[in-house]
């Protein structure tokens, strides 16, 4: 190799090496992920775009920064619903690890790593999905599969700060700063899902419920001649109750049955998984019941939020119509003005305890044990009934396009 080779491969060296550097300083001061808090300022770096890789590593990456005492797992409808930052959590110091497309383990997962840590949150808000649950195909008895739980790994911070795809999302994170209907997520884990506020405004609410309800339909329609994956399901419940109780021992634990729109619980009806629905209560009730003579310190609730109540029948707006929702999304996905309810009902909960009634609008999160199940079953029958009075195409699945 003659001199001058070598010249050039030390200065290709060299403008590859400054290359990456400039571009790990980019990522450093411009933080999407919000891991390294160098520089932050309004317009330039503030708002942070939606995480869509290391997605579970960089949300406890900012956990164990946060040190939360407050900690909101489960999937999209928890991330998409529950704002740490909202009124009803201001002064908790609470994050949201909710994940799209996960489930009951990543929840295990999440919650034993903040242990591994240190970290024992004095309140868990934990959402369990009843669809998770079921079955394309009915289930034979037999032994339930060992629980595999992934702890986080540590490839990821090499990547997230080294990588083009980094820098990529640096340059994204400046790009949206001025764009109010960009998707952005909060540095506490909340998605507020603002991209549907354009899609809202083009095309209206009514397009929005209608792609969500073809969807369901489609997922749905695999489990109608299936089972209810019970063996795992407890082991699941129990592996979540034991992650967070463990340690921990005066926890407050309150699993969520989440508010699904009559929209979609009526799809739950059209496609036969009722009886399913009320099977996955009665484990989640055993379950619980379980875990607290495992757990006698903490306080472990199941909390209903399903059913047909004035929010979950809440109008969908009319094709055309350029009217707004007030509580939903999709059937699928409730706005964070339902879960600041949800989240004010489970703190005065917390503190009166299990014995509130479940008359009129305090039917909307209700504690339930096995003692107060068929009372539960009738208060659902009863809003079922009203709901159906005044939007009888949720039922009849005029609402579907043809």
């Amino acid at each position: 190799m003659d001199a001058r080779h070598a010249l050039y491969l030390r200065w290709l060296a060299g403008v590859m090496l400054a290359t990456a550097v400039l571009a790990a300083l980019a990522v450093l001061l411009v933080d999407p992920y919000g891991l390294y808090g160098w520089y932050e300022k309004a317009g330039v770096n503030r708002v942070k775009p939606p995480l869509t890789r290391h997605q579970n590593e960089i949300k406890l990456a900012r956990a164990l920064r946060l040190q939360p005492r407050l900690v909101i797992v489960g999937n999209s409808r928890v991330e998409a619903g529950l704002d740490p930052d909202g009124p009803a959590l201001q002064g908790t110091n609470a994050v949201n690890l909710g994940l799209a497309g996960t489930g009951t383990v990543t929840a295990v997962s999440q919650l034993r790593y903040l242990a591994a840590q240190g970290i024992g949150p004095r309140h868990v808000v934990a959402g369990v999905d009843f669809v998770d649950a079921l079955t394309a195909a009915p289930v034979r008895a037999g032994p339930v599969p060992p629980l595999r739980v992934a702890p986080p790994g540590h490839a990821w911070q090499a990547d997230a700060l080294l990588s083009a795809a980094s820098l990529k999302d640096a340059l994204r994170t400046v790009a949206l700063q001025h764009d109010q209907e960009a998707p952005m997520a909060t540095l506490r884990g909340f998605n507020p899902l603002r991209e549907y506020h354009r899609t809202a405004r083009v095309e209206g609410y009514a397009a929005i419920f209608r792609q969500r309800e073809q969807e369901n339909e489609r997922k749905l329609a695999r489990f109608a001649q299936g089972g209810l994956d019970e063996g795992t399901l407890r082991a699941e419940l129990r592996a979540l109750t034991d992650a967070a109780a463990q340690g921990n021992p005066a926890v407050a634990l309150d699993l969520l049955i989440y508010p699904y729109h009559a929209q979609l619980l009526a799809a739950f009806e059209r496609h036969g998984l009722w009886p399913r629905f009320e099977a996955w209560k009665t484990v989640l009730v055993e379950e619980v019941a379980a875990a607290r003579k495992r757990h006698p310190r903490a306080r472990i609730m199941l909390v209903d939020f399903s059913g047909y109540g004035d929010r979950q029948c809440e109008p969908i707006p009319a094709p055309g119509s350029d009217a707004a929702t007030r509580w939903y999304w999709e059937a699928g996905h409730f706005k964070a003005a339902l879960g600041e309810v949800m989240l004010a009902r489970l703190l005065a909960r917390g503190r009166e305890g299990a014995g509130e009634g479940m008359q009129g609008d305090a039917g909307f999160g209700v504690p339930l044990e096995a003692a107060n199940g068929m009372a539960n079953r009738h208060r659902i029958a009863a809003e079922r009934a009203a709901c159906r009075a005044r939007q009888p195409a949720l039922f009849d699945g005029a609402s579907r396009p043809g």
